[in-house]
């Protein structure tokens, strides 16, 4: 599958608005657990990080991480959906990262994500993702979208 189409997860709940005239999906304020990895470079670049989503939409993620990430790296993803018992598992490409001003110089990235690749199960299309922003977006929860 190819790229998911959202070049820009932007970060609205931080007062941006990254990329909103090419969004096309809806976007949600969610937080959610998600463990990542880099799919290229050394050995201690590969290890598996832990991070937290700010937002989310069935083309993308932005993530709160620990570490600079360099744009159109790929990772691996694992990301965990309140009410799932099952993860979902992605590739997806970094677009952008900058540090969280809001963070206090305390070392926090922001990173926009897009969408690259999702386990067969979890499509349709990109099954699991679309269908859990659809349902908090019923419950009033969407950031908007194009």
């Amino acid at each position: 599958m190819g790229p998911a189409g959202n070049d820009n997860p932007g970060t609205e709940s931080h007062g941006e608005s990254r990329g909103a005239e090419r969004r096309r999906a809806v976007r949600i304020s969610e937080r959610l657990q998600v463990a990542y990895r880099a799919l290229r470079g050394e050995e201690s670049a590969r290890k598996t990080h832990a991070a937290e989503t700010l937002n989310l939409s069935a083309s993308g993620l932005c993530l709160a991480t620990g570490e600079r990430l360099e744009r159109e790296s790929n990772l691996a993803l694992e990301i965990r959906l309140e009410g799932h018992d099952k993860l979902v598992v992605a590739m997806g490409r970094v677009v952008w990262c900058e540090p969280d001003d809001k963070a206090g110089g305390g070392g926090r990235f922001l990173v926009g994500i897009c969408f690259t690749w999702l386990r067969e199960e979890d499509r349709t299309p990109l099954g699991v993702i679309a269908d859990y922003v659809q349902a908090r977006v019923s419950d009033g929860g969407a950031d908007g979208g194009a």
